[in-house]
């Protein structure tokens, strides 16, 4: 045994350190030194490399991009961010869409600030893919590239010979990533689809606005591009896991993203309501007692006074009013139970002479989550942003400078950069052209090593994970999706949200062990508990640190460092330990100790602002927002694990939940930064087309979301629904005059809609070659014969909930499959494999320590 305040000496063997250096650190009573010894033998013994700095966590990696408007550009632009070279490649003379879609730089149509956006630090060339000689040239930069990403369907990719089968055979360790609205496979692979119909076939459509009064008005999709941005995150998780396997083994493979199941992924919660209770969750159902919308004179905040504390901190700011001294309040259950009744409309009345950004900071002040829901110029002018460097301004060759949204977090060794501005159309054709002509294919040390024992790509990580509620546990689920050994954190003196409360537990909650919302963002992690208050319990955290490649943690600022588990701490016991923290706003700036859940995230992230019908008020966000923190907290960490594959280095995360929303708003922030606008709710406007709208259709609640962005698209819309005579109706002659008359256009539409079956109105309209499909419920859901032979939904034995039902991972890898093995770990389930197998401690040392509820 160890004796409190000594110090342990090791001598690692693992590389980025000498192996005759030692690493010295404060030991713990009671923890008995064969925990030590075992931690470093555990895990450690492939680490030889040396360490070597760099500055870009994807330096070295050249990535092809064949994809037009938002979600294959955004997936790359990340990559191109974090230092991969991307070239774009573009159709001659057309080039991507997004050039020409708005808004534009001091409205001049031909700089789109959206297409300014997405393809930072990348090079551009053009290339007409159905002539011989352009073909030949791509199949020379095949030859020479890491990462293929494309937005083509199966047929297309073939006719155009970008099927991955061709391109394997030009290069073997080619990662090709497909971004498409159905996947590669499957009866709707094949369907054409605009942004609003993959956003409304995705859950959210149905549920939105949530809580909604209108239940007669259309379903909503979320403002701007929020949904093609956050389908372009998701994808480029699934791609650097590829590109990781791909370091690892030398070998390439195909990942298919599905824009309706990437969606669905940030819906989880939802989605498989209907398979686990049989309910249908609609728009007008509200939760008791949680997140809610608050007027003030000003604007609008998010009120989140879930927790007790919570309650005191908001009836402190509100002067600690009469009617609060009922005793029935002091009970969460009977607050949550009169919360809409009796204490809402009061606290209404009080904020109603509140300015937004007074009620806003006060309630922070005050330990309650209130967050101001904020505009693209709350956000550019905000001091938390500003003192954390949110925004970058760069040259751009009109003489403009132009001011972009930055990083979605903070690397403290391979920083997010924007150096160069987006390419113009064929901009690198010629010193592309020649790196062609003087290039090698991969050198031989590339070449592929199959070791037949990767299952999948991140087989042999081993993840700390002391997080919890949702962001967190997302970024470490999908982590563990991909092959991770996660070893999830808990303790009884604290249990996790998701295990407790009624919003995330449901209603076939009956304990701690049978959350199937807990289990559903858990699954494949193994589980312990630890008291980390307690020093032996923090002694031992230290030790899972120390054989752990990454650790995740999602407490408040400065909670972890006085637990003796912050990250200078951890770095001096692993050197190699890559380290994520969340927070809602950063660990640095005024407000970095501010709280708040998803809705607070959507709030002061932009998305809630712009998000809803125009002559109603904002959006309050669901938990979408935690899960995409969460998926934005995988890609950071899985790029930085590609960083130390090259380096041996670690590195610490920083990542702030409100800025992982505004990364996905860069046009609408941009559209303020350069030209003073701020954008306000458009419902389910499109700048550019008409009809793009929910329709009603035939049966309760029963609506399809349709898009026309051609001519072509537009008279054949007119013939299949026999109004031919709109064709020569001077009022829709024009994609621009129809935009002009939209609201009378709807009306048209949706007399023809509402005599019809939205699935027969669906394969009607997409045999015309128009994009229309059902904004479906969790029941449509759960039975559509498309997800179906998708495999999407997957049964899980679990204890106490039998057989419960989850969602597919969100990407499918053709060679190391992301996969569902195990349902959330039961509290404390793996105590034993964790003190026992991986820290060497005896059955009596793990008997003491759990009487001494360190272990607990």
């Amino acid at each position: 045994m160890l004796r409190l305040g000594s110090t342990l000496t090791v001598f690692p063997s693992h590389s980025g350190l000498d192996p005759e250096s030692t690493v010295s650190y404060p030991a713990v009573a009671g923890v008995p030194t064969a925990c030590y010894n075992a931690a470093w033998g555990t895990h450690h013994n492939r680490w030889q490399s040396p360490v070597i700095m760099s500055t870009k966590a994807l330096a070295g990696i050249r990535v092809l991009e064949y994809a037009d408007l938002v979600s294959g550009p955004y997936c790359s632009k990340l990559l191109a961010d974090l230092g991969a070279e991307v070239i774009k490649i573009e159709e001659p003379a057309i080039g991507d869409p997004s050039r020409r879609r708005g808004p534009f730089l001091h409205d001049q149509s031909e700089l789109s600030l959206t297409f300014l956006y997405l393809n930072t630090n990348k090079k551009g060339i053009t290339l007409n893919l159905k002539s011989a000689e352009d073909r030949e040239t791509l199949a020379k930069l095949i030859q020479t590239a890491d990462l293929l990403i494309h937005d083509k369907s199966a047929r297309t990719a073939k006719e155009l010979g970008l099927d991955f089968e061709a391109l394997r055979k030009l290069n073997p360790r080619l990662v090709v990533t497909a971004v498409t609205p159905f996947g590669q496979s499957g009866p709707y692979a094949e369907y054409k689809a605009y942004p609003l119909n993959t956003a409304h076939c995705s859950l959210f459509g149905y549920l939105m606005p949530y809580g909604s009064p209108f239940p007669e008005r259309e379903p909503l999709k979320y403002g701007s591009l929020i949904g093609e941005f956050s389908c372009g995150l998701s994808a480029s998780v699934g791609t650097l896991a590829a590109i990781y396997d791909q370091k690892q083994t030398g070998l390439g493979q195909f990942v298919d993203l599905s824009k309706q199941e990437a969606m669905l992924d940030l819906a989880r919660v939802w989605a498989s309501h209907y398979a686990n209770t049989g309910m249908i969750t609609t728009r007008t159902d509200r939760i008791n007692g949680t997140s809610v919308l608050v007027p003030c004179k000003d604007g609008h905040v998010v009120l989140s006074a879930h927790e007790d504390h919570h309650w005191k901190g908001l009836l402190h700011i509100m002067g600690n009013p009469k009617w609060a001294q009922d005793k029935a309040f002091d009970s969460l259950i009977e607050r949550s139970k009169r919360f809409y009744t009796e204490i809402l409309p009061r606290i209404c009345e009080w904020a109603k002479d509140q300015a937004k950004d007074d009620f806003y900071h006060n309630g922070q002040e005050a330990n309650c989550p209130v967050a101001s829901v904020m505009s693209a110029k709350d956000i550019a002018e905000s001091g938390q942003y500003n003192a954390r460097g949110f925004f970058v301004e760069i040259d751009h060759p009109s003489g403009s400078k132009i001011k972009y949204p930055g990083a979605s977090s903070i690397f403290s060794e391979t920083p997010f950069k924007i150096e160069r501005s987006a390419p113009s159309l064929g901009e690198h054709n010629k010193s592309i052209g020649s790196m062609i002509r003087n290039s090698k294919k991969l050198d031989a040390s590339c070449d592929p090593i199959e070791t037949g024992k990767r299952l999948r790509p991140l087989e042999g990580i081993r993840v700390a994970d002391f997080t919890w509620a949702w962001a967190g546990p997302h970024a470490v689920g999908l982590l563990a999706r991909l092959g991770a050994e996660v070893i999830k954190v808990e303790s009884r003196t604290r249990i996790d949200h998701s295990r407790v409360l009624s919003l995330t537990t449901g209603d076939i909650y009956s304990g701690i062990d049978n959350s199937p919302v807990f289990s559903d963002l858990n699954v494949n992690k193994i589980g312990i508990t630890l008291n980390l208050g307690h020093p032996k319990g923090a002694q031992l955290a230290r030790e899972i640190a120390r054989i752990s490649d990454v650790a995740v943690q999602n407490m408040r600022p400065g909670v972890i460092d006085r637990l003796g588990l912050g990250y200078e701490v951890l770095h001096k016991i692993n050197p190699r330990l890559v380290m994520l923290s969340i927070s809602a706003l950063g660990m640095t700036g005024p407000a970095k100790k501010y709280i708040g859940y998803a809705p607070s995230f959507g709030a002061l992230g932009g998305s809630s602002y712009i998000t809803g019908y125009p002559d109603h008020e904002p959006l309050l966000s669901l938990g979408e927002s935690d899960l995409l923190a969460g998926t934005t907290g995988a890609f950071a960490i899985i790029a930085a694990l590609i960083h130390r594959q090259k380096t041996g280095e670690g590195q610490h995360i920083d990542l702030s939940c409100s800025e992982a929303i505004s990364v996905l708003l860069g046009n609408v922030l941009m559209d303020y930064t350069m030209n003073g606008r701020v954008q306000f709710r458009q419902g389910n406007e499109d700048e550019c087309m008409a009809p793009h709208n929910g329709y009603r259709c035939k049966g309760e609640d029963k609506w399809i979301s349709i898009a026309i962005g051609t001519e072509e698209e537009w008279q054949a819309f007119c013939q299949i629904i026999g109004h031919p005579e709109w064709i020569l109706d001077q009022r829709f002659a024009n994609a621009q005059a129809r935009r002009q008359n939209h609201l009378e256009l709807d009306k048209m539409v949706a007399g023809w809609t509402v005599k019809q079956n939205a699935y027969e109105a669906m394969e009607m309209l997409q045999k015309a070659g128009v994009a229309a499909i059902p904004i479906w419920n969790g029941k449509e859901l759960y039975e559509d014969s498309h997800l179906r032979e998708r495999d999407f939904f997957i049964e899980v034995p679990h204890p106490g909930l039998g057989k419960h039902t989850v969602i597919a991972p969100p990407w499918k890898l053709s060679r190391t499959p992301a996969r569902v093995t195990r349902h959330g770990p039961l509290l404390g389930e793996h105590n034993q494999y964790v003190f026992g197998e991986l820290l060497g401690l005896s059955n009596s040392e793990i008997e003491n320590l759990a009487a001494e509820k360190a272990i607990y």
